[in-house]
């Protein structure tokens, strides 16, 4: 499907899933049902953790500080819920792993 395979390549959330189909003329009722499906086989917030693993390893390589409130604005800007960008803000505020499956 090509939701999964966009997903793969380029991890977006659910709201901006919902532009991407919308802008190429799907129908409203079909959009809600293949955003269904692919969020049921895979969870928005490893998704977003995945994208902002490669993120830190990016960051720590560079040696740059990790902005929590950039991080949040990023995920975002990707389409991620606002729930799910405030887990990984609290995460990086706290100095946690974001890769823990808390």
């Amino acid at each position: 499907m090509w939701a999964q395979f966009r997903l793969q390549n380029k991890p977006i959330g659910r709201y901006k899933l919902n532009q991407e189909l919308k802008l190429k003329g799907i129908k409203q009722d079909i959009i809600q049902k293949v955003i269904d499906e692919t969020y049921n086989e895979i969870d928005e917030l490893t998704l977003a953790r995945n994208l902002i693993k490669e993120k830190i390893v990016s960051s720590e390589i560079k040696n740059i500080r990790i902005d929590p409130n950039k991080i949040y604005n990023f995920l975002l800007r990707r389409g991620f819920s606002g729930e799910v960008s405030k887990i990984i803000y609290h995460k990086l505020s706290n100095k946690d792993t974001v890769t823990s499956n808390e």
